[in-house]
């Protein structure tokens, strides 16, 4: 079962290959600063959703009302 870390960390080295051996000791906040900027947004909500990162956290990649 991908979980949505794994999932993410896909996405990033899918862009960056040379961060492959890096992305599993980045935190969350990293890895989506390394995301390309088309799915940082839903990538961001969904960890929110998730209650992995924090609304303050989320919203630097997302306007949340």
């Amino acid at each position: 079962m991908n979980t949505t870390r794994n999932l993410l960390e896909q996405y990033v080295t899918a862009w960056n290959k040379h961060l492959k051996k890096a992305v599993q000791n980045m935190d969350l906040i990293i890895l989506l600063r390394n995301a390309a900027p088309t799915y940082r947004g839903s990538f961001a909500m969904t960890l929110w959703n998730e209650k992995q990162i924090s609304k303050e956290q989320a919203k630097e990649f997302v306007k949340i009302a």
